[in-house]
């Protein structure tokens, strides 16, 4: 699992900036690969334990401008692979005692998931967001981590190398918290300033994202919201841009974000400076081997949309993998990749959504997929007029694309 930074304070009452954000250089894309593996054993019919994760490492130039952060991530990667070979020995001896004892009927299969998105990733800082999902029986559940690097320097970050005061910040995720789709009350009147207060700073989970700083939180860390619940909160730059050093609010004109599923995800859709929330959810099939749409609920006047939308289940990570794309003249749109195989194993199908202004309006689809580099790598989607697509309609390999002025992706 990936190393997450954090930080533990008192908080204190604050009210909304209004100082402008401050001209900023604009930082640069890089290039990123992302490695899949699987690892599953089966007795006869029964599959007793499955594995699945990935990690991202820089890839080509990346690797020469930037060689400190390059090492480090690829040392994570290694490190990634290692814990989840052990999870794995250990996942495949617990499933064979408990199906010796239990038999095949009362069997379940262990898994132990691990999906590592990139929330950030530019010649400022390359940020993400590890989540995890463990079934051993008598330890289930969802777990949210953030690591963020200096891509310069490829240190780890601490949240006080990137806000300045964090005595404000209870305050300001309680607010936020509470200003979008979530109804549900906090365990104690003073739950977020206890949970700042007494957290260990390497305990925290958050991500450095293009537009601010995202806290993450879990069942019972400030409320009870389930055991695959999730709470988040946005800090943003637009809102209070006096609270962040200066050098981490400088990000490219346009991004592409992965989201997770079922998880809010924060970003200014309406101009207005406030973020918006809205989250993708899939809706599964009779047979529970597939998606058969997938629902995007908001707190926008549209509320909610249903693109009915198949999807092949093939892995415990896979189904649908949604992107949030911001261009730079200032326009938002939802990539859904779908897994299928209408065309060619491997296919994906591609569903756009121009979400501009917080509507939600389709703009079409496409059987295009991520490219590979090689059998176990996967170009990462980070930058909209860099996108490295295979293109399963016209038969063509790997090449980039780019966002055209409709949002459907196009030839460069």
């Amino acid at each position: 699992m990936t190393e997450g930074s954090t930080v533990s304070t008192e908080g204190t009452v604050s009210t909304e900036s209004t100082i402008a954000v401050p001209e900023q250089v604009t930082a640069e894309h890089l290039t990123i690969g992302k490695y899949f593996s699987q690892q599953q054993e089966w007795d006869d019919e029964i599959l007793l334990a499955l594995s699945e994760y990935n990690a991202v490492t820089l890839l080509g130039d990346s690797i020469q401008k930037y060689p400190v952060s390059a090492e480090a991530l690829e040392q994570t990667r290694r490190m990634i692979i290692r814990s989840m070979e052990d999870e794995f020995d250990n996942l495949l001896a617990t499933a064979k005692d408990e199906l010796a004892l239990l038999g095949a009927d009362s069997f379940v299969t262990k898994s132990s998931t691990l999906d590592v998105q990139l929330r950030r990733a530019d010649s400022v800082a390359v940020s993400l967001l590890s989540d995890s999902c463990l079934v051993y029986g008598n330890i289930n559940g969802r777990y949210l981590n953030g690591t963020t690097y200096d891509t310069v320097t490829g240190e780890t970050l601490m949240i006080t190398d990137i806000i300045k005061d964090m005595n404000r910040i209870p305050t300001i995720v309680k607010m936020e918290l509470t200003s979008h789709m979530w109804t549900g009350d906090f365990t104690t009147e003073t739950a977020v300033e206890d949970y700042f207060r007494d957290t260990p700073e390497d305990s925290l989970a958050w991500t450095l994202d293009y537009n601010g700083v995202t806290f993450y939180f879990g069942n019972g860390d400030v409320a009870e919201i389930g055991q695959h619940g999730r709470l988040a909160a946005t800090v943003s730059f637009a809102k209070y841009p006096d609270l962040f050093e200066e050098k981490y609010m400088a990000v490219p004109d346009s991004y592409m974000v992965e989201l997770p599923l079922k998880h809010p995800f924060y970003t200014d859709l309406d101009g207005d400076g406030a973020p918006e929330e809205f989250n993708v959810t899939p809706v599964s099939g009779d047979d529970g081997l597939s998606y058969e749409s997938f629902d995007i609920y908001t707190d926008t006047e549209t509320q909610y949309h249903c693109a009915e939308f198949p999807a092949d289940i093939t892995h415990r990570t896979g189904g649908y993998h949604p992107y949030y794309l911001k261009t730079a003249d200032g326009k938002h749109y939802l990539y859904v990749f779908a897994e299928g195989s209408e065309l060619a194993a491997g296919d994906m199908k591609l569903y756009v959504i121009d979400i501009t202004g917080g509507e939600f309006k389709k703009v079409g689809d496409m059987h295009v997929a991520p490219g590979y580099v090689q059998a176990d790598c996967a170009w990462a989607l980070t930058d909209p007029n860099n996108m490295m697509l295979e293109n399963f309609e016209l038969m063509e390999e790997t090449a980039a694309y780019r966002v055209g002025d409709d949002g459907m992706p196009m030839r460069k």
